[in-house]
């Protein structure tokens, strides 16, 4: 009877040390700032929590900035998710497994402004970081870029290394690579633009608005004159013959060539959309 009474005692106290264990095992992030008002939402559930430095962020979580606020996550692969003011950011899949070279990380930004920088290239075939927005997919591969949600539309801007950037509608297969300091937009239900270069005060214009917000002050990214009200000083390209490369995702960071547009009078050939599966 005492050697099951202390069998059991060991157990309890197994138990009671792996507790903490088991209620840390799944935090894969932490707040390594906080300005202003930022609460989460545990497993995307209310009441909202109000969070402050140093807080765990498990998978399932949704970060909310509110108004003249801002937040910095360190997550689990040292990579650093940014949160101006009034963004909304879910950490739906994070696993990182530095011993076997695995890594497999899925974000969905439903608002705002996010400025993202992955440090580590884990896997060297296909991205192993995704981001998703309301209308893009986007594939990282030891990346640093910024992405601005407005009504309709994504726009990303890429300060440092290459992205894949594909429609999130998966009957539109085309994919982008974006180079550094290019910028984008990908429409809602449609395939990315074509890249264009990104100016030193566009990247400006970025750093300012992750102190700003989208709403408090203006929007301004790139040059003339200053706008408000989520209106952007520069024209989407329009002509029917401006259809990006199709491409996949390097397993370095040198770009590929890109094909020839085809020269004035000649036919263009069928293109060959290339299939983008997030994750894997």
């Amino acid at each position: 009877m005492q050697k099951v009474f202390r069998f059991a005692l060991i157990i309890l106290v197994l138990m009671a040390m792996a507790a903490p264990l088991a209620a840390h095992a799944a935090v894969v992030g932490r707040f390594t700032e906080v300005r202003g008002e930022v609460d989460v939402l545990k497993q995307g559930k209310i009441p909202a929590i109000p969070v402050k430095r140093n807080d765990g962020v498990e998978p399932g979580d949704v970060i909310r900035t509110k108004n003249k606020a801002k937040a910095q996550l360190t997550m689990v692969d040292d990579s650093v998710i940014t949160l101006a003011p009034e963004s909304r950011l879910a950490v739906a899949d994070y696993v990182y497994k530095p011993a076997s070279g695995e890594r497999r990380a899925v974000v969905r930004l439903f608002r705002g402004l996010a400025h993202t920088v992955v440090k580590r290239v884990v896997q060297t075939e296909e991205p192993d970081f995704i981001m998703e927005t309301h209308t893009a997919i986007i594939g990282v591969r030891g990346t640093d870029w910024y992405t601005l949600l407005m009504p309709g539309f994504t726009s990303l801007y890429l300060a440092q290394g290459v992205l894949g950037v594909s429609s999130n509608n998966r009957a539109i297969p085309a994919l982008l690579l974006l180079e550094s300091m290019q910028f984008t937009q990908i429409p809602m239900g449609k395939q990315p633009y074509l890249a264009r270069p990104m100016t030193p005060e566009m990247l400006r214009s970025l750093e300012g608005l992750m102190d700003t917000g989208l709403t408090t002050g203006a929007l301004y990214i790139g040059p003339g004159p200053q706008v408000v009200g989520g209106e952007l000083p520069f024209k989407l390209p329009t002509s029917p013959d401006q259809v990006i490369q199709m491409q996949t995702i390097p397993p370095t960071l040198i770009p590929q060539p890109q094909t020839p547009h085809p020269g004035p009078g000649s036919a263009p050939g069928p293109a060959q959309p290339t299939p983008f599966t997030p994750g894997g």
